[in-house]
């Protein structure tokens, strides 16, 4: 490559709110050695609520095969209307149909259930979750200096929550420990890439104010160590840990400030905007810009939740409303959930368009990520998760036998079916999690003598 990575990425800024792409210094010394099996693999959740109506992402081709499994090149297919955003990228397009969830909670959502795949009640409170949920997990493969970043734009389910620190009730980093979301995209802007450039001018000086307060702590605490009895000294203990990995992560950040810098997206009225559909393609910046600078190498989006109404679409009513078929301003529910579709792929297409831009080993860094677009409450808007569709966007670091594949598995009770804990097994045995299974097993599918619980074997590379 003729020029540096920085003046490559900085010759693709397009304007307000596009990216000075830089890869990882890792990547850099990565790519240097030849060491592809060292770059990290990376993942975004994009959640919805409201379900993915499976015949609604089917291509034409494939419709006449009903229920029936089905694995085939998205090569000729044609891709409805409202996915044709991802058309650019279609040799990295998986769509994946028929895996079942009934070990999950129905109805408006699953809550943690989603992504831990367990039965995690409560629409209008978020419930507490059994287990870690699997983009912690995954997360923890590849940890970063921020090991998992959370973006919302609503809070759990029944929640009318908008802005500063949320808790949508989706992610979690162990039992009874749910992971927080920032709802604020400026907020977020600054928690981020603070350490290095502040749209506000006082995040860098904050930052400093923080390392030395950490630095102030963790002598403070080592003394009092020394002075406590014996029986208090484990719970000291934790207590400087806890300090002593937060003084790790901001001296990592200080050590990235230049790269974070190029990072960082042009700071624009759009973070501190306060229409839907502008803060959702702040967050979908900043996810991207976190996983370039090497912030993180996991991000999960809560895109929306019922009391979202897209009106810059022209959709007046919210998503419950649409949900329960009454439609939006002359359209009916299914002409509503194609402009949002349509919205959330472009969404999608425009980060996978900046991973793209970026130069990693062989190929670009979408080559080792994965953009996953699922439900929290999979088939329908009152979902009954007898199939939990995922479209995936990325070569997923060559992993998985999926890019550029239609497939579908048997309906759920027939031979041959599977379930979203087999799917979350496949991705953490693939990225090197060896779990046997993860999550709770379907107990009819058990009893029937067709429960699989294990990973799709098919699917690894």
């Amino acid at each position: 490559m003729s020029n540096s990575r920085r003046n490559f990425c900085k010759g693709l800024s397009l304007g307000a709110g596009s990216f000075l792409l830089a890869p990882l210094l890792e990547a850099v010394e990565n790519n240097a050695n030849g060491n592809a099996k060292a770059l990290p693999s990376r993942f975004v959740f994009v959640v919805k609520n409201s379900g993915i109506w499976p015949e609604a992402i089917t291509p034409q081709e494939f419709k006449a095969n009903g229920s029936n499994a089905l694995n085939a090149s998205l090569t000729n297919a044609t891709l409805p209307p409202s996915m044709s955003a991802l058309e650019p990228y279609k040799k990295q397009l998986s769509i994946v149909q028929g895996l079942s969830g009934k070990m999950c909670q129905g109805g408006h959502t699953s809550n943690f259930g989603m992504l831990g795949v367990f039965m995690s009640s409560g629409e209008q409170s978020a419930p507490s979750p059994m287990w870690a949920t699997a983009d912690a997990e995954l997360a923890k493969l590849y940890p970063a200096p921020f090991n998992h970043v959370g973006l919302a734009l609503r809070s759990y389910w029944g929640s009318q929550a908008y802005g500063g620190t949320m808790y949508p009730g989706i992610s979690a980093v162990g039992p009874g420990k749910e992971l927080p979301f920032q709802g604020s995209p400026d907020v977020a802007f600054e928690q981020l890439f603070g350490s290095a450039v502040s749209a506000s001018n006082e995040g860098e000086k904050r930052f400093q104010i923080q390392k030395n307060l950490f630095d102030f702590m963790i002598d403070d605490i080592k003394k009092v160590e020394k002075a406590i009895p014996s029986s208090e000294k484990a719970k000291m203990e934790a207590y400087l840990n806890a300090f002593e990995e937060l003084q790790v992560r901001q001296s990592k950040l200080e050590g990235m400030k230049s790269k974070i810098k190029d990072c960082a997206p042009q700071f624009t009225n759009k973070f501190s905007s306060q229409v839907e559909e502008v803060r959702q393609e702040a967050h979908c910046d900043l996810a991207a810009a976190s996983l370039i600078a090497g912030l993180t190498n996991c991000v999960t989006i809560r895109l929306d939740n019922p009391n979202t109404a897209y009106k810059a679409l022209g959709l007046t009513n919210n998503i419950h409303g649409i949900g329960h078929d009454e439609g939006s301003n002359g359209k009916n529910q299914s002409e509503c959930n194609d402009i949002i579709r349509a919205h959330h792929m472009g969404l999608i297409a425009n980060m996978a368009k900046k991973l793209k831009a970026v130069p990693e080993g062989n190929g670009s860094m979408l080559d080792n990520t994965m953009i996953i677009y699922l439900s929290d409450s999979s088939n329908k808007h009152h979902g009954d998760c007898l199939e939990w569709p995922y479209v995936i966007v990325g070569g997923c670091s060559g992993k998985l036998k999926i890019p550029g594949r239609y497939i579908r598995y048997p309906k759920y009770g027939d031979k041959g079916c599977r379930t979203i804990g087999d799917w979350w097994t496949t991705l953490l045995n693939s990225h090197g999690n060896p779990i046997k299974y993860y999550g709770n097993e379907d107990l009819v599918l058990k009893q029937n003598g067709i429960s699989h619980a294990g990973p799709l074997a098919e699917l690894i590379s």
